[in-house]
């Protein structure tokens, strides 16, 4: 009887022993799983806050960009009535100069004619004055002789009034001309000193975008693959074909021309220094190769004052065009001995070249500056062995090539 009470208490102390763990094993599982439910509720919350400050952000660079690109536009604006208004008073100096030796010529006549009245006045003088028609009748052999004398004193005040008038007209035409040439002169340099001061404006405001760059992307990382996006990826690709193509041509038109003129088949050139030209004077300041924030598929060159870019290359030109990354962006095709290169030059203050165009080695594109995603005046230089990709994988170090 008491083995049965005894075996009765154990059974139901371990049913009660097992209830007891399985319902604790519940409530724990219940307590992770809810556990697990909060965190997954506070990182889809965390994930949503940040995807809206990503697309905040992704907004405000958009807006950013739109500000950029007018910048960029009044910049390169700016920049191109600068380059005119030197032209024009380089023009207008030169004209002031050729001017001044039409005076000297002028000048040297006035100061013979000068001499020569000087002259005619002391031998007047020196006879007591003009010589009266009593004189000349009383001086006269006959009246033939009379006659001479009076056509040859008329003759003198003839040669004497167009002395006189000639270098009046003289002296007023080139004085007229000085004095028009010098107040156009005036006005260009008061001009010029206008878009100096709109384009110091303009350097304040590229300054402003610097800074709201660098509020919105906080890590230069970032900013680099940004600054290398390229938004025309199909157009450049269909453009570099055609372009190509073209480049192809006229590499065997030149060759032609060299054989038919005989001079042969030109060597291949050397694959290295003197293939192409450094395409702008400056300081390199940021090579070919990694970065903390990654590949920095070109070189940068970098030089304050107006900076010509000229083309490394005879070539075709594939793009030229503003890109909110690149700024005014080149994109050239070049056909090197049968090989297929890529130049690229970017962030330039203006472009003298346009797309489809024919360029020889050392042909100037434009001039260096600070469009687009950019920091400080430079020229971004890239050279492809190969056509041009996105992913930038036929890049090499251009200074090894120059």
């Amino acid at each position: 009887m008491k083995r049965k009470v005894f075996g009765t208490v154990l059974s139901l102390s371990l049913a009660l022993s097992a209830f007891t763990v399985y319902h604790s094993e519940s409530v724990v599982h219940a307590e992770s799983l809810s556990s697990i439910k909060k965190k997954q509720q506070e990182n889809a919350k965390k994930a949503k806050d940040s995807k809206s400050k990503l697309d905040s952000n992704k907004s405000s660079q958009a807006s950013l960009e739109t500000e950029i690109a007018r910048i960029d536009k009044l910049s390169s604006d700016t920049d191109q009535k600068i380059e005119q208004k030197q032209a024009d008073i380089k023009k207008t100096k030169d004209e002031i100069a050729q001017l001044k030796d039409e005076i000297a010529v002028v000048q040297k006549r006035i100061d013979e004619r000068d001499k020569l009245l000087k002259e005619r006045v002391n031998s007047m003088y020196e006879s007591g004055g003009a010589v009266s028609y009593l004189e000349v009748v009383l001086g006269s052999k006959d009246f033939g002789d009379f006659l001479d004398r009076v056509l040859a004193l008329n003759m003198i005040a003839e040669q004497d009034r167009q002395l006189l008038e000639e270098q009046k007209k003289d002296k007023e035409l080139l004085e007229t001309k000085m004095a028009s040439v010098e107040k156009k002169l005036s006005n260009l340099q008061n001009a010029m000193k206008d878009l100096q001061k709109l384009q110091q404006q303009l350097k304040a405001q590229m300054a402003e975008k610097d800074r709201l760059m660098a509020s919105l992307v906080k890590e230069q990382g970032a900013l680099e693959a940004e600054m290398h996006k390229i938004e025309n990826e199909a157009e450049i690709l269909k453009s570099q074909e055609e372009a190509f193509k073209r480049e192809q041509e006229r590499a065997r038109q030149r060759e032609a021309a060299k054989r038919s003129s005989g001079g042969g088949s030109s060597a291949a050139p050397v694959i290295g220094n003197g293939m192409i030209i450094k395409p702008a004077a400056g300081r390199i300041t940021s090579g070919f190769g990694m970065r903390s924030s990654g590949m920095h598929e070109g070189i940068d060159i970098a030089q304050g004052g107006t900076v010509p870019i000229y083309a490394a290359a005879d070539g075709t030109v594939i793009r030229a065009e503003y890109s909110s990354s690149y700024g005014n962006v080149v994109y050239i095709s070049h056909s090197i001995a049968g090989q297929q290169w890529t130049t690229v030059y970017a962030h330039m203050s203006s472009l003298s070249v346009s797309s489809g165009q024919s360029v020889s080695k050392g042909t100037k594109l434009g001039n260096m500056g600070n469009t687009g995603r950019s920091h400080g005046q430079h020229l971004h230089f890239e050279l492809h062995k190969g056509p041009w990709n996105a992913g930038k994988t036929n890049a090499v170090n251009p200074a090894a090539y120059w």
